[in-house]
């Protein structure tokens, strides 16, 4: 019988009574743990399914869709620590500057990933505080919509 060593909590399943440090567990519970459960590099996340079984690959729900006007030319732009899964930013149509974007890192101009006027990136991070944009020209917009 093997046994938990360090206690580790899983979002989204209500476990009662909740693991605690050297619980005993046996083989096939950790083999269910395993399909249950994916790991992001940054915390466990429940896999979910359709009704008819299929793993869900598809996008999560949106939670929330933001306007970000710059008040400036060259304004650095970040963000609070907001927990997401993904998020998806666009360059507003009308802009006439590119917008710059970056995670993990300051944007600049030729640092980052450059979204000329209505283009648009996908992708998955863990938290809004790992997203930097540059915005080249005063009063361009940049629509943020995140999902987690």
């Amino acid at each position: 019988m093997l046994k938990i060593q360090i206690p580790f909590g899983l979002n989204g399943l209500a476990l009662k009574p909740e693991i605690k440090g050297q619980q005993e567990v046996d083989e096939k519970l950790i083999q269910t743990l395993a399909t249950l459960f994916g790991f992001d590099g940054a915390g466990r996340r429940l896999l979910t399914c359709s009704l008819s079984g299929s793993l869900h690959t598809v996008s999560p729900p949106v939670c929330c869709i933001v306007n970000k006007v710059s008040t400036g030319a060259a304004e650095d732009m970040t963000f609070g620590d907001i927990p997401v899964t993904e998020i998806m930013i666009r360059a507003n149509p009308l802009n006439t500057g590119n917008v710059w974007v970056n995670v993990g890192a300051s944007a600049a101009v030729d640092t980052g990933w450059p979204l000329v006027p209505g283009e648009v990136i996908l992708f998955s991070v863990n938290n809004m505080r790992d997203v930097r944009l540059h915005v080249v020209t005063s009063g361009d917009k940049v629509i943020i919509v995140r999902a987690g």
